[in-house]
């Protein structure tokens, strides 16, 4: 007899309603891509592929906490992979994962709990576990020989570590090993009345990745046949009601949790926030070679917070793959790290990702919160109950009372974040975060500027702390000795073509590393670093935002980047930041220059320049050359002049007598009543 399907409803789900999380980086996305449908993948039943050595589970093993009594219902079995063999999920290392009977796995024991309800795959809450990966959620139940008798069939779920296998069972090259779960003839949602033909088969199939130092690998669900019960004439099979997707930890109680639904494959159309459960069999499109596929983002997991390798150049097949960390930090980190802040594409902000390597000061760590800042309760809009949810920096620095030494008895220290140790160290756990998943991290600017000082310094590993805790060892410490805490704009020059171009000096003398990014009102066509004799700089711009970042000791007089911009009455240089404070805006208001008592001839000019100049009062007066990246090139004259004219000429040389290269360069006289600036062409 053609058996019936679809015609009983579970639990439908498509329409509930709960609320969502703005603004939270939720976990799960940033492990796993959209899922997809990939076809041409048979159903290997584990029994039937010679060559798997599969383990069953025995059913005594299914138990539920806290009584822990055997429970072929709601239990769970503990799932010991092979010696060796680890599986990253989530940004975190496991080496067995939980079985449920209700048709998925869970990699956290702390909520293995009766979930009968498969809305658990889409909310976060202390009803549901977190790390799950759902072939098939729902109210199912194993049944054993004894339940023969009442028309049912007996169930089996097994494990094995193999390999992805063809048609014919034979391994795939190049072999993706894998841990594979199949439940075989479980008798499938079983609310509110459990129907004796209700029984599916479908496997969750766990790659194990292949980078050294990431184990993750992608996660894939099978379905094989549905009904086909021997022991009964119903031919009923309830396929409605289920959920099917992966879950991580993120989000908070009474949110959307943060999930991927395995039913949503088309781009862009809610896969991370639609609650759709199931409505057909098989799940898979309604075919038994297709698979449903979640590809896994292979990064880094190195354990080393501020290791500084933002490009992650330390990566499998990378170009400084298993080299010591002095040779796998380079220029190329701190460009990346100014790039993303131009482009505004942060980098990856995850645990143990990019910006977790990047942050080499240990200042840029935050989490989401829904509490209130004095963690009372929850933080609502005024007059509504709409939760807010704000983003909590968490304080590096602690205070010790009683503990330092001579005058200053309350000793501040650095606590680093430690696994094994909290968010703090023993007993520093902020309230309100629960995981090390919900951490964030942010690279700046000035961090991009303490690698350079990194490099220059040639030490042999980072991280650097700053701190006053003069108890420890000093090595890998740095001092700074600096008095700069801001930049200045110094006064634009007309460079042609409706462009000007303004220094940007820092505010004292400075020794150490420095960055700062700024905003601007006006499109910034290019900005250029101007290294000295014993320091470096580096910049980076977009068309409204530019970053510069140095190392080593700079003249509070001397620039240390041109930005060249286009022309406009009033510069605005916005939301500027100065070694990770924000400082002040800055104003410029563009006036003509007047260069009325001021000629030069010829110009272009081939070998030497005429300067005629109209002093309007006695007085000092200085020529200099500048070239276009700032430097000057030569002092023309320097000495006093009576009122009136005055002329002196430029034979297109530097102060070492070396005629200058072809180009553009700036021409400035200051004193005596003028203050005038010319570009001047030298062609050779």
């Amino acid at each position: 007899m053609k058996k019936q399907v679809l015609i009983a409803s579970a639990i439908v789900l498509c329409s509930f309603a709960i609320g969502a999380v703005e603004g939270v980086a939720q976990q799960i996305f940033n492990q796993f891509r959209q899922p997809q449908l990939v076809v041409g993948f048979p159903y290997r039943d584990l029994d039937n592929c010679p060559g798997v050595s599969a383990t069953t589970i025995s059913p005594a093993d299914f138990t539920l906490p806290p009584t822990n009594v055997n429970d072929l219902d709601d239990g769970y079995a503990f799932i010991q992979f092979p010696a060796g063999v680890v599986y990253n999920y989530n940004g975190t290392l496991y080496s067995g994962v939980y079985v449920s009977i209700n048709g998925f796995l869970t990699f956290e024991r702390t909520k293995l709990v009766s979930a009968k309800n498969p809305i658990g795959l889409f909310i976060n809450s202390s009803s549901y576990p977190d790390n799950v990966l759902a072939p098939f959620w729902g109210d199912h139940r194993f049944r054993t020989a004894a339940d023969i008798a009442g028309g049912f069939m007996p169930s089996k779920i097994s494990w094995a570590f193999d390999f992805d296998r063809d048609e014919s069972c034979q391994i795939i090259q190049p072999a993706r090993p894998c841990i594979i779960v199949q439940w075989k003839n479980l008798n499938i949602n079983t609310s509110p009345v459990a129907v004796n033909s209700s029984v599916a088969n479908f496997q969750a199939r766990i790659y194990i990745g292949g980078a050294t130092n990431n184990n993750q690998g992608e996660v894939e669900f099978a379905y094989g046949q549905v009904g086909g019960n021997p022991n009964t004439t119903n031919t009923t099979v309830v396929t409605r009601g289920a959920t099917i997707g992966i879950k991580g930890n993120g989000g908070f109680p009474g949110f959307l949790a943060d999930f991927w639904n395995g039913l949503v494959w088309q781009p862009g159309v809610g896969g991370n926030t639609r609650t759709d459960s199931t409505s057909v069999w098989q799940p898979s499109g309604g075919r038994s070679d297709a698979r449903i596929r979640f590809g896994s983002i292979v990064y880094l997991t190195f354990s080393d917070w501020g290791y500084g390798d933002a490009d992650t150049s330390g990566a499998i097949n990378q170009r400084h793959f298993d080299l010591p960390q002095n040779r796998r930090v380079t220029a190329n980190d701190a460009r990346v790290i100014m790039r993303s802040i131009v482009t505004k594409r942060p980098l990856d902000s995850i645990w143990k990702r990019q910006a977790y390597l990047a942050d080499v000061n240990h200042s840029g760590r935050y989490y989401f919160t829904k509490l209130k800042r004095d963690f009372s309760g929850d933080s609502l809009q005024p007059g509504t109950s709409n939760i807010v949810i704000w983003r909590r920096t968490i304080d590096i620095e602690q205070f010790f009372p009683g503990q330092g030494v001579g005058p200053n008895t309350n000793k501040q220290v650095v606590r680093v974040m430690f696994e094994g140790d909290g968010l703090y160290g023993a007993d520093g756990k902020a309230p309100d975060v629960s995981s090390l998943n919900q951490i964030y991290y942010e690279a700046t600017e000035y961090d991009a500027g303490l690698i350079m000082r990194y490099l220059s310094g040639r030490l042999p590993y980072l991280p650097w702390i700053y701190d006053i805790d003069t108890t420890g060892p000093d090595f890998g410490k740095v001092t700074l000795d600096n008095v700069a805490d801001n930049v200045r704009f110094g006064a634009p020059t007309n460079v042609g073509g409706g462009l000007v171009q303004v220094p940007v000096f820092l505010n004292g003398n400075h020794d150490g590393a420095f960055g700062v990014r700024f905003g601007t009102n006006s499109d910034i066509v290019s900005v250029t670093p101007v290294v000295g004799e014993s320091n470096v700089v580096s910049s980076d711009n977009g068309t409204d935002v530019a970053v510069i970042a140095g190392n080593g000791s700079f003249d509070g007089n001397q620039p240390v980047a041109l930005v060249t911009m286009k022309e406009s009455d009033v510069l605005t240089f916005s939301d500027v930041r100065f070694n990770e404070a924000t400082v002040p805006n800055h104003t410029i208001r563009m006036v003509e220059n007047d260069d009325a008592n001021v000629s030069a001839y010829p110009n272009p000019v081939t070998s030497t320049m005429a300067l005629a100049i109209n002093a309007e009062v006695s007085g000092n007066l200085t020529v200099r050359v500048y070239d276009m990246f700032g430097k000057i090139v030569n002092t023309v004259y320097d000495g006093s002049v009576s009122a009136g004219a005055f002329s002196t000429t430029w034979n297109t040389t530097d102060m070492s007598g070396v005629a200058v290269a072809a180009g553009s360069y700036i021409v400035r006289i200051e004193g005596a009543g003028v203050s005038a600036v010319k570009v001047v062409n030298v062609v050779r």
